[in-house]
């Protein structure tokens, strides 16, 4: 109940959109997940984080990894809820200063836990854990708010490396269709969606 609770609440405060949308990839897509809406909402973003931080306990991690820009406030977060260190991943090595990709002191065995807001095709946070792991860093879990469902958990797998989502877009929508918020034309047009921009297994 609780959790329904929370995804409505996304959904009422714009971080859940239906509508016509272009992805970095370039592909448009039927709906949009903006968590960087909900770090202005205290109330719903404490509780994502006390949900993330609960998932996490059990993976006995060192430091919390965020990935430059939308997941450091996040991983910021969850860190202090645990406890725990933050280091954060750069896009792109900085041209001034110590020119690194990976801010805070990450030092070598430290058992990482690496945090994304949304998980697509999970390329970023697989670029991430390489990273983490070219600097020393034991990453033990990758996860994320919400899984799009379009293969990139599997993906993270494959690399060998636990991997989780608190959410995924399809149970969403299951809670908005049975609150009434949405229909099930809706639903299912993001389904065919979905199964048409999966990404590949073999990738």
């Amino acid at each position: 109940m609780h959790n329904e609770e929370l995804i409505i609440d996304l959904y009422r405060v714009g971080a859940i959109k239906f509508g016509r949308f272009k992805l970095t990839s370039g592909i448009e897509s039927p709906f949009y997940i903006d968590l960087r809406l909900v770090i202005t909402y205290p109330g719903i973003y404490k509780r994502l984080v006390k949900l993330m931080a609960e998932s996490l306990s059990a993976f006995n991690i060192d430091v919390v990894a965020g990935i430059e820009t939308a997941s450091i406030p996040w991983a910021s977060m969850i860190a202090y809820e645990l406890n725990k260190g933050i280091v954060y991943v750069r896009k792109e090595v900085k041209e001034h200063g110590t020119a690194k990709l990976i801010e805070g002191d990450l030092k070598t065995g430290m058992r990482v836990a690496v945090i994304d807001d949304v998980i697509t095709t999970g390329n970023s946070i697989i670029r991430a854990i390489r990273i983490v792991g070219d600097h020393g860093g034991d990453v033990v879990v990758a996860a994320a708010f919400i899984d799009r469902e379009q293969g990139g958990l599997n993906a993270i797998r494959r690399e060998g490396i636990n991997a989780f989502a608190l959410f995924s877009v399809i149970d969403m929508i299951d809670v908005l269709v049975n609150n009434g918020l949405v229909s099930n034309e809706l639903r299912n047009s993001v389904i065919e969606y979905l199964v048409k921009n999966r990404v590949s297994s073999g990738a």
